[in-house]
Order: C-alpha cells, then sequence, then structure tokens
C-alpha cells in the first residue's frame, strides 16, 4: 500500500503527508486502496479521488451555550475567591486560637505528668514486708 501511494504520490506531485487516497468503484463505494483490488473495466471503472485530511468533517453547532457555562464558571470562581478573602482576613485569629488551644493542652498534659509523678512516688514509698496485712480472699 505505500509503495503504492508512494507511486501516485510521484507520478502527479503530490505531499503524501497532506492528502489521502480514496478508490470508489462504478456505485460509488468505498474500496480498500491494497494489492487484491480487482482489475478495472471500462464498464466499471474506478474513481480515485485525492483530499486533504479533514477535508469533508463539518464542524457541528455547539450543543450547550457557553453563557450557561461561562455563569457557572464564574460564580464558582466567585464563591471560591470569597472564601479565600474570609481566610485571609481571619489567619491572626486562627493563629491565636490555635496558639490558645496548643497552651490549654500543654497545661492539661503537665497536670496529668505532676498526678503520675505523685502515684510514683507514693508507688516508691510502699516496701515489701514479706506477708499480706490482710488475708486474701481466695
Amino acid at each position: 500500500m505505500t509503495t503504492l501511494r508512494q507511486i501516485l504520490a510521484h507520478s502527479f506531485r503530490l505531499d503524501v503527508a497532506q492528502v489521502t487516497f480514496k478508490i470508489r468503484n462504478s456505485r460509488g463505494f468505498l474500496i480498500p486502496l491494497n494489492s487484491c483490488i480487482p482489475v478495472n473495466s471500462k464498464r466499471m471503472p474506478y474513481v480515485l479521488e485525492v483530499a486533504k485530511y479533514f477535508q469533508h468533517v463539518n464542524a457541528r453547532p455547539r450543543s450547550t451555550t457557553m453563557t450557561v457555562i461561562h455563569r457557572s464558571l464564574k460564580s464558582r470562581l466567585q464563591g471560591i475567591m470569597r472564601r479565600m478573602e474570609r481566610l485571609e482576613e481571619l489567619l491572626p485569629q486562627i493563629k491565636q486560637k490555635q496558639h490558645e488551644k496548643m497552651t490549654k493542652d500543654i497545661d492539661l498534659l503537665n497536670q496529668k505528668l505532676i498526678f503520675l509523678h505523685k502515684r510514683m512516688e507514693m508507688a516508691e514509698s510502699c516496701c515489701w514486708e514479706g506477708m499480706f496485712r490482710r488475708a486474701p480472699l481466695w
């Protein structure tokens, strides 16, 4: 197929990269361009068409209007911008609240550590006397 295309392109001085070849039979149907094509005759001639790529493609009108899409995208963008501006305004307050929460958590952890430290000291002061003071219940 490539040699047939090259021969046709060379003989008609065509640029193969920009055109496509179509062969139609006597009834107007497209047939594949290869080496198995039946012999051409006067009663059933073949018609060779040379067309540029996408030459016969017509653009269809858009199914949705761009104004609807444009308005929805614009409203989304405005919503995002408002949220970003609000966050930028609240940034100092957010940092202050975060700092207060962190100091509160640190104070709570310090209280727990002090309590655990007292319990550990109480546990260290006890010593084993070798016998139960009360009889076990088992």
